[in-house]
């Protein structure tokens, strides 16, 4: 249903809809002629509208794909570090790595982790590796697959067994001229391993704080061969937790259980994929903030721009303005004419800029090697925030010339 208004020449009825219709039409042609003026302050708005959409769609992109990296890496893992003092790291007895799996405690599994930098002699060329001595546990924990062989066991005990990380397998390979696989006899340092297995490309974990891309892991009692005495401390745990267990919980009883067995100082530093996610989901959201704030000053500026094309459209149009009020239009019809001109040049630079803004979004994520995630708000809020810009910068132009004296507007040329 339309409504309908009195005109003020005629005193008839008119409908509201052909009114509106042609009072879009009108300013469409006003800001045609604008020209170039109109153009600078198309791009300036949309320069700001992309500015917000662009920044939008990356925060949330970014966000997803932290969430989708740490679901892959497993959110129920966890890392127990032992932390001292500056000169004395306190070691985490093997005892202790086994009271964890007690039910009490809440978890699933644990490995314990010997960790010390080495070296691969391969021919005449030397190998730079992380050696991990650890036990079968820490392939499942990290979500490694063999691509042959198979894992170093608690059975092997002191045994010169040895599992090459992908990235340790291709530099290998790269050297030999051969794929390196179960059986293949190795150096590492002085000692002469053999290769039991060789693991399938593996992404970083950083909840558990493992790159066994570039690692080579042995048994833990076999820690010893290549590791000097005092070295040979379990210094941290990779763990999981059992189902339906509260981790700040969990993660408080595993402290004070340490701090009961270990008197002598030091304590543990726990640290959970859902903190990590937490904590990720914090900055993402900060740097969203901040930079949806750039975006907005940048919006901000178009909106000056149009204030001032309309402005500089006031002067212009001042016998028009003159007419027009001579002949019955009230201050609010001048308000709405103007005002409509003023939206209309923020409405098409909202739209300019919202494709932009989308487009540069999609191409970040391609280049960040992203799955591109659209954040659905990022469409009202832009287009929206473009919309009020450009009502609050029109609002003074369009009442300076509602307010325009009749007879001065008149005279002018």
């Amino acid at each position: 249903m339309s409504c309908a208004m009195q005109d003020p020449v005629e005193g008839t009825e008119v409908s509201t809809s052909p009114l509106l219709l042609e009072l879009i039409r009108e300013a469409i042609a006003d800001v045609h002629l604008l020209r170039g003026r109109a153009l600078l302050a198309l791009i300036g708005i949309a320069i700001g509208t992309a500015a917000v959409i662009a920044m939008l769609h990356i925060g949330h992109t970014a966000r997803v794909e932290s969430m989708r990296r740490f679901q892959s890496l497993g959110i129920d893992r966890l890392s127990i570090v032992a932390v001292g003092t500056t000169t004395r790291l306190p070691a985490i007895p093997e005892s202790f790595v086994h009271m964890l799996l007690q039910p009490s405690f809440g978890i699933a599994s644990a490995a314990p982790i010997v960790s010390a930098g080495t070296t691969l002699h391969v021919g005449r060329q030397r190998i730079g590796a992380t050696l991990i001595a650890s036990n079968d546990q820490l392939f499942e924990l990290a979500k490694a697959d063999f691509a042959r062989g198979r894992a170093i066991s608690d059975l092997d005990g002191f045994a010169p067994f040895v599992v090459l990380g992908a990235g340790i397998a291709r530099e290998v390979r790269a050297a030999t001229g051969q794929e390196p696989g179960p059986g293949d006899q190795i150096r590492i340092q002085d000692q002469i391993m053999t290769v039991v297995g060789v693991l399938e490309p593996t992404e970083q974990n950083f909840v558990l704080n493992l790159d066994l891309s570039r690692s080579v892991v042995i048994p833990l009692m076999a820690a010893r061969r290549l590791v000097s005495a005092s070295a040979v401390s379990i210094s941290r745990i990779a763990a999981k937790f059992s189902a339906g267990v509260d981790g700040a919980v969990a993660s408080s009883a595993i402290a004070a259980a340490f701090r009961q067995q270990v008197p002598q100082g030091g304590a543990l530093q726990i640290q959970t994929a859902r903190q990590l996610i937490a904590s990720v989901d914090e900055q993402v959201r900060i740097y969203s903030l901040l930079l949806l704030a750039i975006g907005a000053v940048s919006l901000i500026v178009g909106g000056v721009g149009v204030m001032n094309v309309m402005l500089m459209s006031v002067m212009e149009r001042r016998r028009e303005i003159g007419v027009r009020i001579a002949i019955g239009a009230r201050q609010q019809d001048i308000v709405v004419m103007f005002l409509t001109e003023s939206m209309l040049l923020s409405a098409i630079g909202a739209v300019v800029g919202t494709i932009i803004g989308s487009a540069v979004g999609f191409a970040f994520a391609k280049i960040s090697g992203w799955t591109f995630s659209p954040a659905w708000a990022a469409l009202p809020l832009g287009v929206g925030m473009s919309v009020c810009v450009g009502l609050f910068f029109g609002l003074y132009p369009a009442v300076r010339a509602a307010n325009l004296n009749p007879i001065d507007a008149l005279r002018a040329e």
